[in-house]
């Protein structure tokens, strides 16, 4: 038997409810072989030997984080397109939280190893950019505390937190930005997508 609106809203979160369409955009049809970018890097460095090898480790930290933000984010849309099929229950939209927060933890991964290996700054204390928004949506998934309701939420817009919003049309242009990189580090000539 189905829960009703009321029951959700008043013994699990009325978060859950306020999910009503998807709005993210299927990242893995822009980005076709972004399933195998670890795979193609490996090809890369057997078979072309590039990057030098002084960069491999930046760059399989790199084009991996980036693969799982990618995975992630794919499995996050899935959860809430099951979440507004119309039975109302709260699971789904957990497993989408679960994998949003993962998504986003490993796309500022991928920009902080590049911070570190730059010796650059990504953006200035609460600048707004969509970065900095980022890093604080990271920041309270990874120290919630035990006992704090929905530190972290999903709208049809994008990721909350008390004090910043950051839309999934932010999320995506950042991690195309990363896919970008991962591609031309996965492809021969310019040729993006080696395969696996």
């Amino acid at each position: 038997m189905p829960f009703t609106k009321y029951a959700v809203e008043t013994f699990i979160s009325s978060k859950v409810t306020g999910v009503t369409e998807c709005r993210i955009t299927d990242l893995s049809a822009e980005f076709p072989n972004s399933s195998n970018w670890v795979s193609g890097f490996g090809l890369m460095v057997i078979f072309v030997n590039q990057p030098p090898e002084v960069m491999r480790p930046f760059a399989i930290q790199f084009v991996r984080r980036t693969e799982m933000a990618f995975a992630e984010y794919m499995r996050m849309r899935a959860e809430v397109q099951d979440l507004i099929s119309g039975n109302p229950r709260w699971s789904p939209y957990y497993r989408a939280l679960h994998h949003g927060e993962t998504a986003a933890a490993m796309l500022y991964q991928a920009y902080d190893h590049s911070r570190k290996k730059l010796k650059t700054q990504l953006f200035e204390s609460n600048d707004g950019s969509s970065l900095q928004r980022l890093n604080l949506l990271y920041t309270t998934s990874k120290h919630q505390t035990a006992d704090a309701q929905d530190p972290v939420w999903l709208s049809n817009e994008g990721f909350h937190t008390a004090n910043v919003t950051l839309l999934f049309s932010e999320f995506e242009e950042l991690a195309r930005s990363c896919a970008r990189v991962a591609e031309s580090l996965t492809s021969t000539k310019g040729e993006a997508g080696v395969q696996a």
